[in-house]
Order: C-alpha cells, then sequence, then structure tokens
C-alpha cells in the first residue's frame, strides 16, 4: 500500500477559508499599496505626504502638498503619478519568489492572495475605474503620448499574473502529484476569481452601472490565469507545507476586522457621490485634495477648511 500523503489540500474547506480570509485582507492592501506607491512617488519628487484615500469607487490616491502649484505636469511627479501603478506591480512580483521556503500553507496562501489582489486591482482595475483621469492617463496626457498606452495596465496584469496561478498549482500538486485540467481549473477558480468578481460587483452597484472599460481590463488577468491553469503544469513544491491551525485563522479574521475597518475610514463611500479619506497632516496652498473627498482628520489636527486645487 501506498504512503499516505497528509500534506495539506488547497482544496480542503480549511485551506480554502484560509484564501478567501487572506483574500479579504489582500484587497484592501492592493488599494493602500497603490496609495502608498503614489505618496513615495511624490516625496521623492518634493512634496509631502499628508494622507490617503482609498475610495471604493475610484482610484486610490495619496492627499500630498505639493511644492509648486504646477505639479502635477512637471517631470519630477512621474513618481506621483505612476506610483499607484508601479507599487501593486512590484509586490506581486517580489512576493512570489520572496516567499518560495515559507513552511505554512496559510502562509503560502496569503501570499498568493496579496500578488493576485495586488495585480487584478491595484494593476489592472484601478487605472481603468476613471479612464480619462487615472493617474496613468493623465501621465500619458502630460507627456503626449497615446491615451490607448492605457490599455498596457492589462497586458502587464496578464503576464504578472502567470507566476502566482502557477504557484498556487504548485502548492495543489504537493498532495495531488497527477493534476488533470479541471482540478487545476477548479483549484485556480475557486481561489482566485471569487474575491475579484465580489469586488467588481461591489463598485458596480456603488458607481451604479456597468462599465464595460473597467470589466474588460478586470477580466482580462482572470482570463490568463484560466488559461495558464488549463495548460500550466508546474512541478509541486519540493518541500512540505504545515497544515491551515484553527489559531491561523482566527489569527486571519483579527487581520481582516483591523485592514476593513481601516478601510471604511480611509475610503467608503459618503452622500453625493464623496469618499472617505484619512489624514495625517495639514493640508497646504498647494494640495491634491479633490473636491469629492472629505478626509478625517487625525486627533492631532484642528478642524479648518482645506485648500483645494485640481492639478
Amino acid at each position: 500500500m501506498p504512503p499516505v500523503n497528509r500534506w495539506p489540500d488547497p482544496m480542503a474547506p480549511t485551506g480554502l477559508l484560509a484564501s478567501w480570509l487572506a483574500a479579504v485582507v489582500a484587497l484592501p492592501l492592493s488599494l493602500f499599496t497603490a496609495a502608498a506607491g503614489q505618496g513615495v512617488g511624490a516625496l521623492l519628487a518634493g512634496a509631502g505626504w499628508i494622507g490617503v484615500s482609498v475610495p471604493w469607487n475610484r482610484q486610490a490616491w495619496a492627499l500630498v502638498n505639493q511644492p509648486v502649484l504646477n505639479f502635477a505636469s512637471l517631470p519630477a511627479a512621474t513618481g506621483y503619478w505612476l506610483g499607484s501603478w508601479i507599487a501593486p506591480l512590484l509586490l506581486a512580483a517580489l512576493a512570489i519568489p520572496l516567499s518560495l521556503r515559507l513552511k505554512a500553507l496559510a502562509s503560502q496562501l496569503f501570499v498568493v492572495q496579496c500578488a493576485w489582489m495586488a495585480i487584478v486591482i491595484g494593476v489592472a482595475w484601478q487605472p481603468a475605474l476613471d479612464p480619462e483621469l487615472s493617474h496613468l492617463a493623465r501621465w500619458l496626457r502630460f507627456h503626449d503620448l497615446p491615451p490607448e498606452l492605457r490599455w498596457i495596465s492589462a497586458g502587464l496584469g496578464a503576464a504578472a499574473a502567470v507566476p502566482i496561478v502557477l504557484r498556487l498549482i504548485a502548492l495543489a500538486r504537493i498532495t495531488r502529484h497527477h493534476m488533470s485540467r479541471s482540478r487545476r481549473l477548479a483549484v485556480t477558480a475557486f481561489h482566485m476569481v471569487p474575491a475579484p468578481l465580489a469586488w467588481v460587483a461591489t463598485t458596480t452597484i456603488i458607481r451604479g452601472g456597468v462599465e464595460v472599460e473597467t470589466c474588460i481590463v478586470a477580466a482580462v488577468p482572470m482570463l490568463v490565469v484560466l488559461a495558464v491553469a488549463w495548460i500550466g503544469y508546474p512541478p509541486p513544491l519540493t518541500h512540505p507545507v504545515a497544515p491551515v491551525r484553527w489559531r491561523v485563522l482566527a489569527h486571519l479574521i483579527t487581520v481582516g476586522l483591523l485592514v476593513c475597518t481601516a478601510f471604511w475610514f480611509a475610503g467608503r463611500p459618503l452622500p453625493d457621490d464623496r469618499a472617505a479619506g484619512l489624514q495625517w497632516a495639514r493640508a497646504g496652498s498647494f494640495n491634491n485634495i479633490r473636491p469629492w473627498m472629505e478626509p478625517l482628520l487625525a486627533p492631532w489636527l484642528k478642524p479648518t477648511p482645506l485648500g483645494e486645487d485640481d492639478s
């Protein structure tokens, strides 16, 4: 009789639950990563980073004090415009190779979900929410480049998604050395499709209609991972991983509650098509706080009127 393989299966109930809880954490983290990328890009260009707004129906923004009124059109502002797109791409690109030796299934699934949400939400979905006013579209316009180049977000997102789905299948092959195509498709669909679909549906409801371009851009990486699952057959991970423990699920729930609470205060929809935000430093004369933003001021700030410009 062949030995019984006791390594954990990602398709077991605890594996699926851990993966879905990880997705709940990873989705808002992808938007915070996008905002942080823009904030760091602004800092590198001499601006001041004063807050974030991660609206559920618009692109994530870092709230910044700009050094000059025309800051947005300067070459130095490239990191400001592209940071929200580059940061999730870097997160996804680095997370998979750096996490190869993690020893727990929950840890591996958490990395897979963080990388996947960074790609499908941060890289592909976000720039398409406001196709004419997104950070990428504005940078293209400032540099007199064709607006159609904004579709590069879908292409890069699809390419970056390939190693993510291959890692997921490699995890599943630990327990099932021989996996059929239908099994690989099922693993990919159950782990990688529900969270993006739920988020697309939520955003569509908030926006009050279906945006064709955003749906297409979001569909591209999802179709790619399903196609890779159909044709790809990576070797299984060569080291065992620990099964999902109930205390790990409890930790994921706790972290999820904390992250979602921050997500609520930093981006929930408000009346009159406004959105929440968080602000931890005072706004200067040249800030990028939009009229639709309503930042919650940190306790050490006095609630004073905020200057606005539309750069």
